[in-house]
């Protein structure tokens, strides 16, 4: 097992959804963890329960949503968040663990100014004066490269473009001081220069600060180049674990190559992308044993009937595949080189 100290440590997370059309398995026995400074990935296509885990971990669910305890436990810095009353939450949230949220639009009030929506939660936190924490929230606008903070932190959020809207919750998040930054698909709405630049600016924070990182992506280019270590998500369960560099080059589970798979190559002349068959299931009724065995071209029968446990490969390596010691899902060095030249670098911008 992996042997280093976790800042936060999810252990057998299970989320449920309770509808009018039936309960829905979001989370289904989730196991990770983010070690102190280290910028981890959360990878995985939509749908998988990689939103939902980091709502488990602030406890920011909807009133129909419930985690289930026991067996979920979910513990930061040693404490188990789901110990905590209401009370003791609110001073995680924010103070603690921070999150930038995937749509800067609806994150920002449109009708408070900037500086009403990032002093006041400055003030609520660090315990400062109102003039005090406008001078910090000013200088963690310049920090993520606002020009003119002291001016425009008076303006409303739709004097600002897209981007500036995403710095703007970068700012207020790291204005708290968090030991923990939870970036939600912080580039979703965003044109391709413009996710450059707001990734180069979570990376030098969380470089300068020291922070740890969970990044929430399915784009596996981010990952490799502001990750150390990825958790693979897969119908609310976690199928892989291990350092990017190690599962760029030789992932263990057949989802996880897929994934790998589907990356367009600008080499090859292809008419048709490669896809991963079928969809990602549906929670209200998920598939008996592998949740990826009807997707999967290495399925068996057990892999129907009996659901994979965790297993250690090594030290740092964990997967969850009846068939991983069977299946070579080496990827060659070409392969890699597309999967990083998949998006944008975000070196030097």
């Amino acid at each position: 097992m992996r042997k280093i100290e976790p800042i936060l440590d999810v252990k057998n997370l299970y989320t449920r959804f309770y509808t009018e059309s039936g309960v829905v398995e979001a989370l289904d026995g989730v196991n990770f963890d983010v070690g102190y400074g280290e910028p981890v990935g959360i990878v995985g296509e939509s749908g998988c329960g990689k939103t939902v885990t980091s709502h488990s971990v602030l406890r920011i669910l909807p009133k129909n949503g419930r985690i289930l305890q026991p067996p979920s436990e979910i513990y930061y810095k040693g404490v188990n968040l789901l110990d905590l009353t209401d009370e003791q939450m609110r001073h995680v949230r924010g103070k603690e663990a921070a999150m930038i949220f995937q749509d800067p639009m609806t994150s920002l009030n449109p009708i408070f100014k900037i500086s009403d929506q990032m002093v006041e939660v400055i003030q609520l936190h660090r315990k400062v004066n109102k003039n005090e924490a406008r001078d910090i929230a000013i200088e963690m606008m310049e920090a993520v490269g606002i020009p003119d903070s002291a001016e425009r932190i008076d303006n409303y959020p739709h004097q600002f473009s897209g981007g500036m809207r995403q710095r703007i919750l970068i700012a207020r998040a790291l204005a708290l001081q968090p030991s923990l930054l939870i970036a939600d698909e912080p580039t979703t709405a965003l044109d391709v220069t413009i996710q450059a630049q707001v990734l180069e600016i979570i990376k030098e924070m969380q470089k300068q600060f020291g922070l740890a990182l969970m990044l929430i992506t399915h784009n596996l280019g981010v990952v490799a180049e502001i990750t150390k270590r990825v958790h693979i998500f897969y119908g609310g369960r976690v199928v892989e674990s291990g350092p990017t560099e190690e599962i760029f080059v030789n992932p263990f589970h057949p989802y996880t190559r897929a994934l790998f798979d589907s990356i367009p190559s600008l080499e090859q002349d292809k008419t048709r992308l490669e896809t991963i068959p079928g969809t990602v299931p549906q929670l209200i009724n998920p598939p008996q044993g592998c949740r990826f065995h009807p997707r999967c071209k290495y399925a068996t029968e057990i892999c129907r009937m009996a659901r994979p446990p965790d297993v250690w490969v090594t030290e740092t390596r964990r997967v969850q595949c009846h068939h991983w010691e069977e299946l070579d899902l080496t990827i060659d060095k070409e392969k890699v080189k597309e999967v990083r030249r998949s998006t944008v670098s975000v070196e030097g911008v």
